[in-house]
């Protein structure tokens, strides 16, 4: 049948389609056609208050749900404030769709008002990026893109559509151009399912070991279940990285905690000793691995990843395979249930000695997170910041299921976890959402909290405020013989005076206060924000200084000043 409707009116539609209920964004004038077009329609949009706000609301919908979150910005400094967010999408592998204005195709190229060659500058943090010239393509680039955000490794698309193009017609638009393989982008795609050969010499390894052991990270987080049960049914501790956290409980035996940089003592030390290393849904990125020489340096490695570029790239591997772990582990189990017979009776002992001798470094942080964590139930999803927050959080909170925790891994993003809160609390109307940021932080997207009012979310902030940048002071104190440059705020705002201006409850306590505090602060379901002034000198510890191994961590500095005791 022959019919006509806009690139905007399609655009819509077809989000309608998907299922897409909530639609994120910021407008202006080269993206106003497309808002026109939602106005008729049954999506609710959420207006953040600046771009970056748009990109992590949209991540924090796509991080709990798994499905392709779109937003929407416009041209020029729309596009340029929304690349952090989409930045951290691509590390974190986050299927998020942005829709963004650009000029008329006209002006393309002629410096016009609010012009941008966003192809040029997004092309390395996105799967693929569009410009869209020809509008009787546009139905069959956006089911591709639609597509691509999920396809293999998930991460960001963005599409840039001129004003005229939003305008312009669509002839036939339900008779769409399939999508062609050899247009697809490649660097992506994943193996052939894997062979009988591969689990034998996945199985061959394993038996020839006498202390291996499962590292596991983000892409671990979709088979949880299988994870866990390698692990328990065939003896194999298991360390973390920060964004594996949750996979296992605190009180399973067989968990030694999160690996790296700030992770474990036991895990780093288990790191050093393994002679056989399961790397599952892991990229042996820097702060996990400390120098990569001397990390498992006598261990072989089997490394299961779904992005092939991966493979290979930090660390050489013993042997590897390029896909969905789900699509590995159940065979693999069933090969090991026939050919594999081993309690790992010495190995676990040796780990069971180094947990009950390494010393743990002392931290009144934990007393509170821990007091926090007892007030919430299990519909609760944790978010920080970025910075010493970050990992007192991520070392402290006793994570209860997968996907509960969510924060910026590979970018490190300060200014994620407000907004993406926002995003997580839309998407889960029901639960309890808490935002751990810092004095750093929050003033990096303070502007969300008007749009976290406006919601009327509920959203229940811990600010950490010790009056610094926390990590940066650390490390200068550790490694810059007590130098302080540009890390302490000699001038700060009345947070709660703040917070309060937006209409949102708020209360103050020290650290060293009772934190058996407020059980009605969480059960009111709207948002509320909470200030706890730490001492400055709380550090972060184990610390694993840069460019040395994992296993020479500093678990205290001696004085401020001087260098930091190695244990």
């Amino acid at each position: 049948m022959q019919t006509s409707i806009t690139v905007s009116e399609y655009c819509i539609r077809f989000f309608e389609s998907k299922g897409i209920r909530i639609l994120p964004g910021l407008p202006g004038g080269t993206i106003l056609p497309v808002y026109d077009a939602m106005a008729m329609s049954s999506i609710t949009h959420v207006l953040a208050r600046h771009e970056q706000g748009a990109g992590f609301i949209a991540q924090g919908i796509a991080r709990t749900t798994g499905e392709v979150t779109p937003f929407l910005i416009s041209s020029g400094p729309g596009v340029s404030n929304a690349i952090t967010a989409v930045a951290d999408a691509f590390r974190d592998s986050v299927p998020i769709l942005v829709i963004s204005g650009q000029v008329p195709t006209g002006l393309i190229g002629t410096d016009a008002f609010q012009e941008l060659d966003t192809l040029s500058i997004v092309g390395s943090i996105t799967k693929r990026a569009y410009l869209v010239t020809d509008p009787n393509r546009f139905p069959e680039i956006l089911e591709e893109a639609f597509t691509l955000c999920k396809e293999g490794k998930p991460g960001p698309v963005w599409i840039d559509l001129p004003k005229d193009i939003q305008n312009a017609p669509i002839g036939n638009f339900e008779e769409k151009k399939p999508i062609q393989d050899e247009d697809r982008d490649m660097e992506f795609s994943i193996s052939a399912d894997p062979s009988r050969e591969l689990f034998n010499e996945a199985t061959e390894l394993l038996k020839n070991s006498n202390k291996p052991l499962l590292y596991i990270g983000g892409g671990a987080v979709k088979s949880e279940e299988l994870i866990r049960k390698i692990s328990n049914q065939f003896r194999i501790p298991v360390v973390s990285t920060l964004m594996g956290l949750g996979i296992f409980s605190e009180e399973d035996e067989l968990y030694l905690g999160m690996m790296g940089m700030h992770g474990t003592a036991v895990a780093n030390e288990a790191l050093r000793d393994c002679d056989l290393l399961l790397a599952f849904g892991v990229r042996f990125d820097d702060r996990a691995t400390g120098n990569l020489e001397s990390f498992c340096k006598n261990a072989k490695v089997i490394h299961i990843d779904i992005d092939k570029r991966e493979i290979n790239k930090n660390r050489k591997v013993d042997l590897s395979w390029n896909g969905n772990l789900h699509s590995f582990l159940p065979a693999w189990i069933s090969n090991l249930e026939a050919n594999y017979r081993n309690s790992n009776k010495e190995w676990l002992g040796e780990i069971g000695h180094l947990k009950k001798t390494l010393p743990q470094p002392p931290n009144k942080i934990h007393s509170l997170v821990r007091s926090i964590a007892s007030l919430t139930s299990e519909d609760v999803f944790v978010l920080t910041d970025v910075g010493q927050h970050q990992m007192w959080v991520a070392q402290s909170y006793p994570f209860r299921k997968p996907n509960s925790w969510i924060t910026s891994g590979g970018q490190g993003t300060m200014g994620f976890g407000l907004p993406t809160s926002i995003g997580v609390a839309l998407a889960n109307p029901n639960a309890t959402i808490l935002c751990f940021t810092g004095d750093g932080s929050i003033m990096m997207n303070l502007q969300e909290l008007s749009t976290l009012r406006e919601w009327n979310l509920n959203v229940k902030i811990i600010l950490i405020n010790n009056g610094h940048l926390g990590l940066v002071r650390q490390q200068q104190e550790l490694f810059y013989e007590n130098r302080k440059s540009g890390s302490k705020f000699e001038f700060q705002p009345d947070f709660l005076g703040l917070a309060e201006s937006f209409g949102i409850e708020s209360a103050k306590i020290h650290l060293n206060d009772d934190f058996h505090f407020f059980p009605d602060w969480f059960s009111k379901k709207a948002p509320s924000f909470l200030e706890v002034i730490v001492p400055e000198e709380e550090g972060v510890y184990p610390f694993v200084p840069a460019g040395k191994a994992n296993h020479e961590y500093l678990l205290a500095a001696e004085t401020k000043g001087k260098k930091a005791n190695l244990f």
